[in-house]
């Protein structure tokens, strides 16, 4: 360094010497070390273009696209600046001479420093430098851990040197600190052009409803709408009158009708009608469950109470059958908890109705000869509880109200999971858990809201679920551009590859292995669904089976009539112990085979979509995203799996409707009856219900045989929550697809997603009446292929990552997706 004749180097606070570098590659646990720039003058600028700039050398070889933009003038092998790195401040001189004041000066190179004062002490420079030259090899993997040492505080050395006219010892006082310098766009080379400009923070802000805004939201699925809820809560007000009035009517009375045989119109009203109403009132109870379940979540995001929990315990799928289902208890719906424990309760309706009227020998009106009669005991006691379900569907019409909600329709399928969450600031949450056993756990709570909003930076609005004054992570498009193109340059480089790189566009070794893995990907069934027990259910099936058969046609034990083991006579009240025995129980047992039957037909409702996506073909979105048989009655899920060639669907669900006529029939076909001819009372059946009530038996039994869910209904873990969901979606490019923008109607969403077939070319005469069978089946074939396809199986995601879920089975200029075969 050239300094005038009459200017002295010399160091002040030499205790704590400083050093600093320019222009040089952050290693990854270094990157924010530094947050200083340069601030020159003009000469100290000419100065840094004149020299040539040294840096510490690197522990790695650097790849051939930094090796390109390497100065050949360098006698040393120096890197480029990371994007982003602001580079370190220039040291501070202070110059003194005799006649004027000590001014202060930047130093542009390191060519202008003087070697170290003699005397001395070097070890902080070597200390520095050795502590640079670890932290280059935290790039290689060698150093210190990476990830841990991104989150310590940086600390930058600053060195001040001070410049006198005399040899005088070093001043002690020490030097003011130099003024903050001005902000500079960091350095970057050419083949690096990399813009980080500071952006404010977007964020998601609620939307005041309008009047217009208002009258869009506020849809209730059908079943929970007022008027059908106000039908079926007539409908068990009509049957707690018809038993109240059966109750006082046989009070004063010797008893209702004479009884006329077991064959009779008269035996089937009192023996099969009862049981029958009941089992249809509770075929409708589960449609309005289903609906309760996948609309409850959205309705508590709406804005006078919201639950932390709704994404990750809240179930979308119904499961109060068998056992009753408390899992509103634990996420603050105690007014449903109870509510559906009632529901629960009302499954004993069936039973009890089955025995509601037995017959009475009467003597005192009249000859001596059995009447119908209601049983006051069995009566009451649903009188109770079909009051206690007119109370529970009090509390359905008060909790989904038109005013609690925030929907724009029924969310019933996977296409609408899409729309709703398409722009929201939580997905985020979701990362990595799409091969997660319960992506449920490692979720944090969320204040989610639904409804209509608006961001910092953008004027419109739109409808979606999102957390208020959040903010948004968005991948931009350049972002994943400059990630793509880094992704493809790194990959077909035939020299060393940059670790450093590699270590940015990849997940980890164990995230990657997991989502190409068959045994994550065909993991979760549910329990009862798994080999063992589906195992377990066919041998027990089949004995059941036999034994019901043997015991009831050998020795033709149940036409000729068998001892009832208890007492016959029936009391004042209408009760007799043999009678409700052997009405009760065959109609208890035969409603738990109904129950056992629902979980299993729910399960492949709702798999199906998953297993349409699972094809290599993939599946168009009217068999995969729209399909909504969960949330569709067992009547109307027959026949539409029928149409959509679903046939296992349909078969499932078909045996659901099927296996309610076990409880009916079971409950009804006995009878106590008196024979003269030996003096006793045996229990009878009627041969004609007996005999369709075995033929149904066994037809349930042998359907165990086929209820093996087969690899292709697998999936990576469970699908009862919106979480466990959209685990599956978080990365989609599907969200971001510009065909479901500004969706407000499902009928929209259907013809956006099913691709309009406006544009289809048909060809043929059309001069007759009706299009022929050909013309009909070659339109069907060009809808079908024209319109998209969607898979489940291993895609690129929005982050330019490699992700497990769905998305199109191909976009324009992209490789296909991959679906890990079953067989695998």
């Amino acid at each position: 360094m050239n300094l005038p004749q009459n200017a002295q180097l010399h160091t002040v606070k030499s205790t704590t010497p400083q050093y600093t570098r320019s222009h040089s590659l952050k290693s990854s646990a270094a990157s924010n070390e530094y947050f200083s720039d340069y601030a020159s003058d003009a000469t100290s600028q000419q100065s840094v273009n004149s020299k040539t700039s040294y840096e510490t050398p690197p522990s790695r070889i650097s790849t051939p696209i930094l090796q390109q933009n390497q100065n050949n003038l360098d006698s040393e092998m120096t890197l480029p600046s990371r994007p982003g790195a602001i580079q370190p401040a220039p040291l501070n001189i202070r110059r003194e001479t005799h006649d004027e004041p000590s001014t202060i000066r930047m130093l542009s190179s390191f060519d202008e420093m003087s070697p170290p004062t003699p005397g001395v002490d070097d070890t902080p420079y070597i200390r520095f430098a050795i502590e640079q030259l670890t932290r280059d090899e935290d790039v290689m993997g060698r150093g210190r851990n990476s990830t841990a040492s991104a989150y310590h505080q940086p600390r930058s050395p600053i060195l001040f040197r001070a410049e006198s006219g005399s040899d005088s010892p070093p001043d002690s006082t020490p030097s003011p600190p130099p003024p903050s310098p001005p902000h500079q766009e960091p350095f970057s080379e050419p083949g690096f052009q990399v813009r980080r400009k500071p952006v404010a923070q977007e964020v998601l802000l609620p939307v005041d409803l309008s009047k217009d805004l208002r009258s869009e939201l506020g849809f209730v699925p059908l079943p929970l709408r007022l008027p059908i809820l106000a039908l079926y809560l007539c409908l068990c007000l009509l049957i707690i009158a018809g038993l109240i009035f059966s109750l006082v009517f046989v009070s004063s009375n010797h008893a209702l009708f004479d009884y006329d045989g077991n064959a009779s119109p008269r035996y089937f009203v009192f023996q099969y009608l009862p049981q029958l109403v009941g089992i249809m009132m509770t075929l409708w109870l589960f449609v309005i469950e289903a609906a309760a379940y996948r609309s409850l979540p959205f309705f508590c995001m709406a804005p006078d109470a919201r639950s932390p929990w709704v994404l990750q315990e809240m179930r979308i799928l119904p499961a109060n059958y068998i056992f009753p289902d408390l899992i509103f208890f634990r996420t603050g719906e105690k007014m449903l908890g109870v509510t559906f424990f009632v529901f629960w309760l009302s499954n004993f309706t069936v039973p009890l109705l089955s025995c509601a009227y037995q017959t009475q020998w009467i003597t005192n009106d009249g000859p001596a000869r059995f009447r119908w009669t209601a049983v006051r005991g069995v009566g009451w006691t649903l009188v109770a509880l079909y009051g206690l379900l007119c109370a529970a569907i009090l509390c359905c019409m008060v909790r989904f109200r038109r005013r609690n909600s925030s929907l724009l329709w029924d969310p019933t399928s996977i296409a609408d999971l899409i729309c709703l969450f398409r722009r929201s600031n939580i997905v985020s949450d979701f990362e990595q858990t799409e091969v997660s056993p319960q992506p449920s756990n490692q979720l944090p709570p969320r204040t989610c809201r639904l409804g209509f909003w608006t961001t910092s930076e953008r004027p419109d609005v739109f409808h979606a679920v999102g957390e208020e004054y959040a903010p948004i992570k968005r991948l931009s498009l350049q972002q994943l551009r400059q990630t793509e193109k880094n992704s493809n340059s790194l990959r077909y480089q035939d020299d060393a590859v940059d670790v450093e790189a590699q270590h940015r566009l990849s997940y980890g070794s164990a995230f990657s292995r997991s989502i190409h893995s068959p045994f994550v990907r065909y993991r979760w069934t549910a329990w009862f669904l798994r080999d063992t027990a589906v195992l377990a259910w066919i041998i027990a099936s089949l004995i059941l089976v036999i034994a019901f058969l043997v015991v009831s046609f050998v020795n033709r034990a149940v036409q000729n009539g068998f001892d009832p083991m208890l007492p016959s006579l029936t009391v004042s009240g209408g009760f007799s112990p043999a009678d409700f025995l052997y009405s009760f129980l065959p109609s208890f047992l035969g409603m738990i085979l109904f129950l056992a039957w629902q979980p299993i037909a729910m399960y492949f409702r709702a798999v199906q979509p998953f297993c349409n996506l699972s094809r290599p073909t993939g599946a168009v979105a009217q068999h995969s995203l729209l399909l909504s048989y969960p949330a569709q009655d067992p009547v109307t899920v027959v026949f539409t799996a029928l149409a959509n060639r679903d046939y296992k669907v349909a078969y499932m669900c078909f045996i659901s409707l099927l296996s309610l006529s076990i409880p009916v029939l079971a409950g009804g076909v006995f009878t106590a009856q008196f024979f003269s001819g030996d003096d006793k009372v045996k229990m009878v059946a009627s041969m004609p219900g007996y005999i369709a009530l075995s033929v149904l038996v066994t037809i349930y039994a042998l359907s165990y045989l086929i209820i093996w869910p087969t690899r292709k209904r697998y999936l990576p873990h469970n699908i009862t929550t919106i979480a466990a969901l959209m685990s599956w979606l978080y990365a989609s490019p599907l969200l971001a697809d510009s065909a479901l923008q500004n969706v407000r109607t499902k009928k929209d969403l259907r013809e956006r997603l099913m691709g309009s077939s406006n544009s289809l070319v048909l060809t043929g005469d059309r001069s007759g009446n009706n299009m022929q069978d050909s013309e009909k089946r070659s339109r069907r074939a060009a809808r079908s292929q024209n319109a998209p396809h969607f898979a489940f199986g291993i895609f690129t995601g929005r982050d330019g990552k490699e992700h497990l879920g769905i998305d199109r089975l191909q976009r324009p200029g992209s490789r296909e997706m991959l679906v890990v075969p079953a067989s695998g």
